[in-house]
């Protein structure tokens, strides 16, 4: 028995022995090949080389503790840096000298994350293989336990330092990103984390991606000042199926909130993405560049959008310092985007003083509502409040004083190639234009019209309409009395696939000075160009007028104009602003589309108030010619014109007036930049030249031709705007028969 108890007593001691030595370890590399043939075997494509191994005893599990300092581990041929690796095997296998692994402990040190991108645990995280790392560290410990049954049991708790990340293309890289780190039971969380893109904040308190049901949860917030240099549609487009590209120069602040819900399905591709978005902008500016550029400033808003492509927003902005509000709601994907704006707006300011035949002078308030799915495509309903706006209609005569109560609304839709106007209707008062539709081309020429009535103010009351090729205007009254007076008569352009007639059918046209009666015309459209017309009306006192459009036999355009008064006609030119009475005949031949020939007769009519003759019969002390313009004014018998126009310059071929009191010729051109060059001769006692014209032989030698003379006043006319004029002394005295003479001699 004390035998028994001797031995007992010993083992005890031997053991306990064993179990303090295995407590604090022992070095040994006995055990190196079979811990290296466990791992490779458990853990794919993996290279295992360790130098010395400690073994301890774990007195909580009771197990046996095997630790390596520095381990050479390759994985999928990266060099892992590991500062630790400590291996757990159960006593009984130890003693086999078996050593089966039940768990294993990697204490990483810093490792790129290139590196660990490219081992296939990591490529099994979709939302990991697929970003694109460009730099950064990763560090944390890694557990592998239950290493011998069918699964094991894999978890990982580290940080992520300095993370780069590209992208897109043209975008600013997400830099000094750090995060906690945890994969447990097939999933990943990503733990306060924080980094920059570009100038903006990123932070998130928690992502998780869960292999196992292929899902992303997780909530990231940007924040900061937008840059110039920012590709606004590189971003928004991922999200939205609007076109960004015209903004530019952006600035501001902006705040960005992503509730992401995504989930993958086997081949990691997206099957549903319930991610969330929020966007607030805060004293945003930017330039909107479309043909012309328009400046927003303070640009505030708040907008919700998910992918599948439901948008709320709501904000407002100013434009040219003047605030505006809108409203944005879109469903989804392939529905129509709900957009409402309201607020002030100047239209002269957002069309750059552009000519569209009206002008609203002032703000006014409006309402916008329209409904699209992109810009080449939508419809938009709106209503313009003009009661505190000036209108000014030059092509009718009319203006609508600021403070009268009027308002205009419309419905404007836009598809493809095509914009078509609907339902216009502005009314003031008593006054109104109503416009069932308008259809243009691209470019904005007007192909179709359909229904347009016009009563505005005392002299206009017509409607426009079209049945298939037919355009006709009928009507009681037109006044066009500030339209043929304006320098800019803006003609009415039709698409040139237009082919058609247009009928005119007029009661009375009030024109400068004189009103038309029972005007009619009717005219043949080819290719948007009128190649045929014939007109014919009466004045009050039943003198006519008539305006013809032909082919001659030359085959080129002809245009006559016979009017038996002239005024009105020649009502914009300064130069005649004091012509009274007379006849009016206009001929011109268009020879091709640079070239055309216009001859003028004007007949029987007096000149007064006119500031260059008034100048030239000044400085030349033409006195009694002075005289008789400032009074009644000159009669001229006759005033001829021949020009010729080529690619817009001018070219005068003849020019001269004859009268009892006073004669003219010139000569000269009006180049395509409107630069004047002008030069001729005054010749006064024009009656007494014609008398000397008749004599035989002699008499075209001392009077010269029509509207020349024996004595007269050279002059010259130059420049733009400002035109100068000079007369020359030596060749006013000279009589003018040994000027002519002289002047063969020079040649």
């Amino acid at each position: 028995m004390k035998i028994l108890i001797k031995i007992l007593s010993t083992l005890i001691i031997l053991i306990f022995i064993t179990v303090i030595v295995l407590s604090y370890g022992i070095t040994t590399k006995k055990f190196n090949y079979n811990i290296i043939s466990q791992i490779e075997k458990r853990v794919p494509n993996s290279k295992v080389n360790i130098k010395e191994v400690s073994i301890l005893l774990d007195l909580l599990s009771f197990r046996l503790k095997l630790k390596i300092n520095e381990p050479e581990i390759l994985i999928d041929e990266q060099n892992i840096n590991i500062k630790t690796l400590i291996i757990f095997s159960d006593l009984i296998s130890s003693f086999q000298k078996k050593y089966l692994l039940q768990k294993i402990e990697l204490d990483f040190d810093k490792n790129n994350i290139l590196k660990f991108k490219k081992i296939s645990l990591i490529k099994k995280i979709p939302f990991l293989d697929q970003t694109k790392f460009l730099d950064g560290f990763v560090k944390g410990k890694l557990v592998i336990d239950r290493f011998q049954q069918q699964r094991s049991l894999v978890k990982f708790n580290g940080e992520l330092k300095n993370i780069s990340i590209d992208i897109y293309d043209d975008l600013p890289f997400v830099n000094d990103l750090s995060s906690k780190i945890s994969y447990d039971n097939n999933n990943v969380y990503l733990f306060d984390l924080t980094g920059m893109f570009g100038k903006f904040k990123i932070k998130s308190k928690e992502i998780n991606y869960s292999i196992n049901q292929r899902s992303l949860k997780g909530n990231v917030n940007i924040n900061g000042n937008l840059l110039p240099g920012l590709n606004l549609n590189k971003i928004f487009t991922k999200f939205l199926d609007l076109n960004l590209k015209n903004i530019k120069d952006i600035a501001g602040s902006l705040y960005f909130d992503a509730n992401i819900n995504i989930k993958f399905n086997k081949n990691y591709k997206i099957i549903k993405d319930k991610t969330n978005f929020n966007l607030e902008t805060k004293n945003l500016k930017f330039i909107y560049s479309q043909k012309q550029d328009y400046i927003f400033d303070k640009f505030n808003s708040f907008i919700n959008f998910d992918r599948k492509g439901k948008v709320i927003a709501r904000g407002d902005f100013i434009l040219n310092n003047k605030k505006n509000n809108f409203k944005i709601k879109r469903k989804e994907n392939g529905n129509l985007y709900e957009i409402n704006l309201d607020g002030k707006i100047n239209l002269k300011e957002i069309l750059l003083q552009k000519n569209y035949g009206f002008t609203i002078k002032d703000d006014f308030n409006y309402s916008i509502s329209t409904k699209l799915k992109n810009f080449k495509k939508f419809n938009i309903n709106a209503i313009m409040d003009l009661k505190n706006s000036e209108i000014n209609i030059p092509h009718f005569n009319y203006i609508k004083n600021k403070g009268v109560s009027s308002k205009i609304s419309f419905n404007f839709y836009k598809e493809k190639k095509k914009v078509k106007i609907t339902q216009i209707n502005y009314i003031s008062r008593n006054d109104q234009i109503f416009v069932k539709s308008l259809l243009f081309d691209e470019k904005f020429k007007l192909k179709k019209l359909e229904k347009i009535k016009i009563n505005l103010g005392q002299t206009n009351e017509l409607e426009i309409n079209q049945t298939k090729k037919n355009f006709i205007i009928y009507g009681k009254k037109l006044d066009l009395s500030k339209l043929l007076v304006s320098k800019n008569k803006n003609n009415l352009e039709f698409n040139s696939l237009i082919d058609g007639s247009l009928t005119i059918d007029l009661k009375k046209i009030f024109l400068p000075s004189a009103t038309l009666v029972n005007y009619k015309n009717q005219s043949t459209i080819r290719k948007g160009t009128i190649v045929k017309l014939n007109s014919f009306a009466n004045f009050n006192d039943m003198t006519t007028f008539f305006h013809e459009i032909k082919i001659n036999k030359a085959n080129n355009k002809e245009i006559i104009l016979s009017s038996d008064k002239a005024k009105p006609f020649l009502s914009s030119y300064n130069f005649l602003k004091g012509l009274e009475k007379g006849t009016l005949n206009i001929k011109r031949q268009i020879i091709n589309k640079d070239l055309s020939i216009t001859e003028i007769n004007i007949n029987n009519f007096y000149l007064k108030e006119m500031p260059i003759l008034t100048n030239i019969l000044s400085i030349a002390s033409l006195t009694g010619a002075l005289d008789i313009l400032e009074g009644k004014g000159i009669f001229f018998k006759e005033a001829y014109l021949k020009y010729e126009l080529y690619k817009n310059e001018l070219k005068i071929i003849e020019c001269y007036g004859t009268g009892p009191s006073l004669g003219f010729i010139i000569e000269g051109r009006v180049g395509s930049d409107d630069f004047i060059s002008l030069k001729g001769n005054l010749a006064p006692a024009n009656m007494i030249n014609n008398i000397v014209r008749g004599i035989p032989v002699i008499g075209k030698v001392l009077s010269g031709k029509k509207g020349d003379g024996i004595f007269g006043a050279s002059f010259k006319i130059k420049g733009n705007k400002d035109l100068q004029t000079e007369v020359n002394p030596i060749k006013t005295l000279t009589p003018r028969f040994i000027q002519r003479l002289l002047s063969v001699f020079k040649k």
